[in-house]
């Protein structure tokens, strides 16, 4: 709340500054200095800034960390939309004035999210020694990115706790007379206060298994109709691509038969939306063994050929997907889709897992862009939580946030195996 306050408040000066640059511009252009045309594209870039600091404060559960991304791509997003409006309306502007802009709009609007987010290391009350070490146990799981930056603080009196950006609470533990008195009057006095697997959410992005109850799927319901949608925009984002799909499919496919005796297309069931089976295409990067067990892959694997290793590192083996995308069996973004065997065998040992089969699965995921490839059942499981924070936190921001970090694992090849 303190974050979107100041944002907020940023935003609002920002427009402020806006209208003095109008209303200065409009001065000069009656000396004929600028044009009529340079001024109203500049009112109309006031939208674009208010939309962008709208997907700026819409964005601010999602961890300190990604600020760089979502920052750019709130301000980009708004500004190719007013642009494509420009461009169906026909409605004439100045392109100088819209590339000032939009610079002048991605400075101020990083400047603040730096400065007021980013920069911003949340105070975090304990009472009890052994909800920081149950936090602590969230944040360092193995293979997980990271978290944003924070500081505890060990609380002794209510004048300490009302300090603090935040007290942790443990809800697990058993409620009796004393300790409802002490929650009330922390209440009363104004202090936040929340579960540990909250704060968890907050600093790392993943949700925590400690606790999982009804809830979650009353917070999976809301996400009915941004499902239609999405499944609408997955349709005419495959369609969008198919015309440099189609040959760069093509050059794949013969390197692949060429290196290697086999098909070029691997054809292998996995699990999908409501834990059905479907046929999930893909390149071959792997030499033919039809006999060979689900398993992780290795580094260094050596059952994976030359062209695999640069089709795998690329994620050009994922190509084919974009059938079982447009076919409805898979999404552009959600959970990777898991073999059968072991999904059967993690839902056995893992609990809560059928949960991630709640949405469609995808060609990159939330777990993909923070964690990379996982080699372990210790990493499956932290896997897990990033999957299950998509399924609780779905929305057309978060895709977006993954479709820009999915660019970055493209151009890197970050997290191959």
């Amino acid at each position: 709340m303190r974050r979107a306050s100041r944002m907020v408040g940023w935003a609002l000066l920002g427009l402020l500054l806006i209208g003095l640059a109008i209303l200065g511009v409009e001065s000069l252009r009656q000396t004929g200095i600028v044009t009529g045309l340079f001024t109203r594209t500049l009112v109309w870039s006031a939208v674009a800034y208010l939309c962008a600091c709208a997907l700026m404060l819409r964005s601010l559960h999602l961890p300190a960390v990604e600020g760089n991304s979502l920052v750019g791509l709130s301000v980009t997003l708004a500004f190719v939309v007013l642009l494509a409006g420009f461009a169906v309306l026909r409605v004439e502007y100045s392109r100088v004035a819209l590339l000032l802009s939009y610079v002048a709009t991605l400075i101020w609007t990083w400047y603040g999210y730096r400065m007021f987010v980013r920069n911003y290391v949340p105070v975090f009350g304990y009472s009890d020694e052994s909800t920081l070490a149950q936090l602590e146990r969230i944040l360092n799981m193995p293979g997980a990115a990271p978290p944003s930056v924070h500081r505890f603080e060990h609380i002794h009196s209510l004048q300490e706790a009302t300090a603090v950006d935040a007290l942790m609470v443990d809800r697990n533990t058993a409620a009796d007379p004393d300790r409802t008195r002490r929650l009330s009057q922390l209440k009363l006095s104004h202090v936040r206060m929340y579960s540990v697997e909250r704060i968890g959410e907050m600093l790392t992005g993943r949700v925590g298994l400690a606790h999982i109850d009804e809830n979650f799927l009353d917070d999976y319901a809301k996400h009915y109709f941004y499902g239609f949608f999405k499944r609408l925009l997955d349709i005419l984002a495959v369609i969008a691509l198919a015309p440099l799909a189609l040959p760069l499919s093509v050059c794949v496919a013969l390197a692949v038969r060429l290196e290697s005796k086999g098909p070029a297309v691997f054809r292998q069931t996995r699990v999908g939306l409501f834990g059905r089976a479907f046929v999930m295409l893909k390149f071959r990067s792997m030499t033919t063994d039809e006999d060979a067990p689900a398993q992780f892959a290795k580094r260094q694997d050596p059952r994976v050929t030359r062209v695999g290793r640069v089709i795998r590192k690329y994620r050009l083996d994922e190509i084919p997907q974009l059938w079982n995308v447009l076919t409805g069996d898979m999404s552009l973004i959600g959970p990777r889709p898991e073999q059968v065997p072991m999904v059967e065998q993690f839902s056995q040992s893992i609990a809560y897992y059928p949960y991630r089969h709640l949405v469609r699965p995808g060609l990159s995921g939330w777990a993909q862009v923070q964690q990379g490839y996982v080699g372990t059942h210790e990493e499956t499981v932290t896997k897990l939580t990033y999957d299950l924070y998509y399924v609780k936190h779905c929305s057309f921001a978060l895709d977006l946030l993954i479709a820009i970090k999915t660019l970055r694992t493209l151009l890197t090849g970050y997290g191959a195996r």
